[in-house]
């Protein structure tokens, strides 16, 4: 490895660092990581529970079972986005944090891949919460909504797509110049997304265009793999699936580092 290469890649000794000051932060206000965990527990019980009572099944399967992948990538989603944007943003144009943290021997690499791997600890706590919720609400209803073995691949699987959307929000947040565009990130772009994804209805039987359009979103590949597992319906679109969002995750990554190499080394 050339002297080169090795300047522009993160050090995980370094990187985990940053893991472990968020944790000193969050310390003392842990409630404030769940806040976000809750919203698809209520879309779960109001949708899922609620209107799956109307619906006989979807493809197969009974309703909930349908929507609890779908959610539970949004969960990945949601503690991605909480942590890959305000907390970042936050950090870069007000707090001045990083500036601090780079007098140390840590690198801009070092700090943005610390930073990923927290918001990828917190979409990976959500999804584990979330996996506990379905299987609770299978024992207690009888029904499991988890309806295949190959559901123990469920939390790794949501890990995968925590870190690509981590990755992906890290990227965005270097594009945002002041905190009213986070409004049209939330409302053009996350809130679209979780509501066109698949998670609600299937995307088969969506008009060619939409559907082509839909099947470019991360989560629409986040919500299917989630899917293939948990209903033991994996084909080899999954490999697809997995691979997009791989692919995305690492530009994302790249992006991101040069870009916050370019905010903070001045």
């Amino acid at each position: 490895m050339t002297d080169t290469t090795a300047v522009l890649l993160p050090s995980w000794y370094r990187s985990r660092r940053m893991v472990q000051r968020n944790l000193l932060v969050y310390k003392h206000a842990w409630t404030v990581i769940f806040t976000g965990f809750f919203e698809p527990v209520f879309y779960l019980f109001g949708i899922g529970l609620g209107v799956g009572a109307l619906v006989s099944s979807v493809d197969g399967i009974s309703y909930v079972s349908f929507v609890a992948p779908g959610l539970l990538a949004a969960s990945c989603l949601n503690g991605a986005m909480s942590d890959g944007c305000f907390n970042i943003w936050f950090k870069l144009h007000f707090m001045k944090t990083y500036d601090g943290i780079l007098a140390t021997p840590m690198r801009v690499p070092d700090v943005a891949f610390g930073e990923m791997l927290w918001a990828v600890t917190r979409g990976s706590i959500y999804a584990g919460c979330f996996l506990v919720v379905l299987l609770v609400i299978g024992g207690i209803t009888g029904r499991p909504v988890l309806l295949s073995p190959l559901a123990v691949f469920a939390f790794p699987a949501a890990v995968l797509a925590a870190t690509s959307f981590s990755a992906l929000f890290v990227c965005i947040t270097t594009f945002v110049r002041k905190i009213e565009d986070f409004d049209v990130v939330v409302g053009l772009v996350v809130m679209p997304m979780f509501l066109f994804s698949g998670t609600f209805f299937p995307v088969s039987r969506v008009p060619l265009i939409p559907r082509i359009v839909i099947e470019m979103l991360p989560l629409y590949h986040g919500t299917a793999m989630l899917r293939q597992l948990t209903t033991g319906a994996v084909d080899r679109t999954f490999v697809l699936h997995v691979a997009y969002l791989v692919i995305l995750g690492a530009t994302a990554f790249a992006v991101a580092m040069r870009r916050l190499e370019r905010a903070l080394i001045k």
